[in-house]
């Protein structure tokens, strides 16, 4: 019977493995009779398109009537009626070639290859068309695109671009399905106590199990029975001992009390002392039943024994060193029970266990065999695997394969210091579902030169050129006070330091030789009060005072020029004031008035709750000491223009142009002029760049430096204004603005390139 089992078993396993040999066999005979067929790919072959990349943006020139710029594509296209001269035929209209003609061409196209990236943020867009034409498309095939980027001696491979033809799509889902029927038959290891077993042989080893656990049982049972009955067969025997031993003392007991009471008598009758008769017959009593004892219930191991000894608190000792038969033993020692007896259940943990040892043998080997080659089926079954995961991987489409396939890639790219270009290659290879693989010749490359604002930077403005003027003047005020309204004598000790800055301006003007000060001019001047020509003599009164005060501490010539009542400076204080009811008459009055005292009067008659707020809070302010130190220069003989070079300002402008721009910002920033801006502009720091440009006069560069910023600020209405001023003001403006994304989306938001063109 062993014989025939390992018969099957070898058998088994022998087709198997001639199953699995005939299969590879059909699978190499199937493809090698294909391999020798027409291939996918053939036609690939026989031609030369191939994939290429081109700019976003071709076609058509751009302006009308004034600058224009052109296209990354522009073609050339010779006229319908134009004739032929001898030997000229048109290349389009011939069959063969003649060496011996000259083939005049219908259109020419010219594609430039270069383009400009606006740098943003440090950034650059680099954006371009994958074009893939209907000739390079198959529904059989997909079409893998790799577009690789030079930088400098560094080449990046970009994320992938896969155009997959419908039957290719299809192939491989029928890839996978088939692949997952593969796995449908694989059967899990923890199933196979289930699925895998010879149950037949199982069921007889189980009921096998089962009944010897039944008989382990009822053996064990049955013994503890019959040591249960043997136990209470001792007890009874014991009792019947025991019953034997109170009879037998009792019995001893009246036998020596009658010997003793018969020796007595007859002591007493032969006139003998009889004294101590009954306790020499009670010692014998005592030994006589002792000795009994000891011979029937072996009581040697014990180490005295008395009359009064209670043999049935001793009866588990006499028990127990009593003869146990030897199958016993045990059970006697663990004092056990009937209910000390565990049936063994036959559990499904037996169940499992036995089951391992009644597998289908065959059937796991082959499961064995599959899992332990899924992979390998996996790379049989599946040609052409999806991607996993999205990394590397810019778009995976399915395609219909009849029109060209035009795909917008834009890839961001990090500008780094000094960066000038990039490039752009594009790797293309065709795959077929019969495993075939065409790769197409590198496309032609694309050049992106980096169209930074710092190229904006004006480096005229490292020079710096300065008007110096031969004669000129330092100003400057001083308020004095005074004990009366018509005191006119300066008293220092109330008015410390008024004109320490007049003293300490001319102090640093006469230290400095390349200045000579010519004189001071004192213009004192009053507030309305009282009539026109006493106020006239209180400011020269004044005037005249502190020249005296002055002359003490400055050498240079003093010159007293009143001013009287400062009309001109109480219009400008009226006009600044909001809480007065009559504002405009007042204006009114005072800048057509003939007589100074009757207007004063006019106004405090008619407005008086004006003129009290004048009086109190404007005309203290009128009490004024307006200086003026004249000064001329000693180094030049007239007017001159200086220009000095600014080292430092010209390594920022190298910065700038470098990228380079926090480094730049750390120079620039002390200028406060455009190339200040255009850094902030590059920083991103758009408001702090618009309060430096507020504060510079119009130029074109500085218009349009501000309609890029409020272009980013989404002010296009501005933008626009500004934009336009820029071009109006400098037309060669025009070329550049296809170089920032700022002002050319902007142009083509609101459609200012017509206008624009004009300029």
């Amino acid at each position: 019977m062993k014989k025939s089992n390992k018969s099957n078993i070898s058998s088994s396993i022998l087709l198997l493995l001639l199953l699995l040999l005939a299969i590879f066999v059909m699978l190499v005979s199937c493809s090698s009779n294909k391999m020798r067929g027409q291939i996918e790919i053939e036609r690939l072959f026989m031609q030369t398109t191939k994939p290429e990349i081109d700019f976003v943006n071709s076609g058509g020139l751009q302006g009308q009537g004034g600058p224009r710029t052109i296209s990354e594509e522009v073609s050339f296209t010779n006229l319908e009626d134009q004739s032929l001269e001898e030997n000229e035929v048109f290349a389009s209209q011939a069959t063969k070639l003649d060496t011996s003609k000259v083939y005049k061409l219908s259109e020419v196209v010219i594609k430039v290859k270069s383009y400009f990236a606006p740098e943003r943020d440090g950034k650059v867009n680099l954006d371009f068309n994958i074009i893939a034409p209907v000739d390079v498309l198959d529904p059989n095939w997909r079409l893998v695109l790799v577009p690789k980027l030079i930088d400098g001696d560094s080449i990046c491979r970009l994320d992938t671009v896969i155009l997959v033809g419908e039957g290719f799509k299809d192939k491989q889902t029928g890839d996978y399905e088939a692949y997952e029927d593969f796995l449908s038959t694989i059967v899990d290891p923890s199933a196979y106590d289930s699925l895998f077993v010879n149950w037949k042989s199982l069921y007889k080893e189980i009921n096998k199990v089962q009944r010897r656990n039944y008989e382990d049982y009822r053996n064990q049972y049955e013994l503890v029975r019959n040591y249960e009955n043997w136990k209470k067969m001792n007890e009874m025997e014991f009792l019947s001992m025991e019953a034997l031993a109170m009879r037998h003392k009792k019995h001893m007991y009246s036998k020596y009390w009658r010997k003793a009471e018969n020796q007595v008598i007859k002591s007493r009758e032969s006139g003998k002392i009889s004294e101590g008769i009954h306790e020499k017959y009670d010692q014998k009593y005592k030994k006589d039943y002792v000795n009994f004892l000891k011979d029937v219930f072996s009581l040697q191991w014990l180490d005295s024994v008395t009359i009064d000894l209670n043999l049935h608190a001793q009866k588990d000792s006499i028990l127990k060193r009593s003869h146990v038969p030897r199958k016993y033993r045990e059970i006697h020692a663990k004092k056990l029970t009937l209910n000390d007896m565990k049936a063994k259940a036959f559990t499904r943990e037996d169940s499992a266990r036995i089951a391992k040892h009644h597998y289908l043998i065959d059937e796991i080997v082959l499961n064995e065999l599959n899992i332990n080659r899924k992979d390998d089926i996996f790379k049989e079954t599946v040609e052409f695997p999806y991607r996993s995961g999205l990394e590397g991987l810019k778009i995976d489409t399915t395609i219909t394969a009849e029109n060209d396939v035009i795909y917008h890639y834009r890839q961001p790219w990090v500008v780094r210091p000094g960066m000038k270009n990039l490039k752009i290659v594009l790797e293309s290879k065709a795959e077929a579902i019969d495993r075939s693989v065409f790769v197409f010749p590198t496309s032609d490359t694309l050049t992106y030169f980096i169209a930074s604002l710092s190229q904006l930077a004006d480096g005229d403005l490292a020079t710096d050129r300065r008007k110096l003027h031969k004669f000129l003047f330092d100003k400057g005020s001083a308020q004095p006070d005074y004990k009366t309204r018509k005191s006119y004598q300066f008293d220092e000790s109330i008015n410390q330091g008024v004109f320490d800055k007049l003293v300490e301006a001319y102090n640093t003007y006469a230290a400095k030789p390349e200045y000579s000060v010519d004189s001071i001019i004192i213009q004192c001047s009053v507030d309305l009060q009282g009539d026109w020509e006493s106020n006239y003599e209180q400011s020269l009164r004044r005037g005249n005072a502190i020249s005296a005060f002055l002359k003490n501490k400055i050498a240079a010539p003093i010159v007293v020029k009143p001013k009287g009542e400062d009309w001109s400076s109480l219009v400008k204080e009226i006009q600044l004031r909001n809480d007065l009811p009559n504002r405009a008459a007042i204006l009114d009055t005072l800048t057509n008035a003939v007589y100074p005292d009757k207007s004063e009067e006019a106004i405090k008659k008619m407005y008086p709750e004006d003129y009290r707020i004048i009086r109190d809070e404007i005309y203290p302010n009128l009490n004024r000491i307006d200086y003026f130190i004249e000064l001329c220069r000693t180094d030049i003989e007239k007017d001159t223009i200086r220009v000095t070079y600014r080292e430092d300002y010209a390594d920022a402008i190298r910065l700038l142009k470098n990228g380079e721009y926090m480094d730049a910002l750390e120079i620039l920033a002390a200028y406060g002029d455009y190339n200040t801006a255009l850094c902030l502009v590059c920083l991103g720091y758009n408001d702090k760049a618009l309060t430096v440009l507020d504060g510079l006069p119009e130029s074109p560069q500085n218009e349009y430096l501000s309609a890029i910023i409020f272009s980013r600020k989404k002010d296009d209405k501005e933008a626009a204004k500004r934009l336009i001023n820029a071009c109006k003001l400098n037309p060669d403006l025009y070329n550049r603005i296809r170089l920032d994304s700022e002002v050319s989306e902007l142009a083509d938001r609101v459609n200012l390139w017509p206008r624009l063109s004009k300029y």
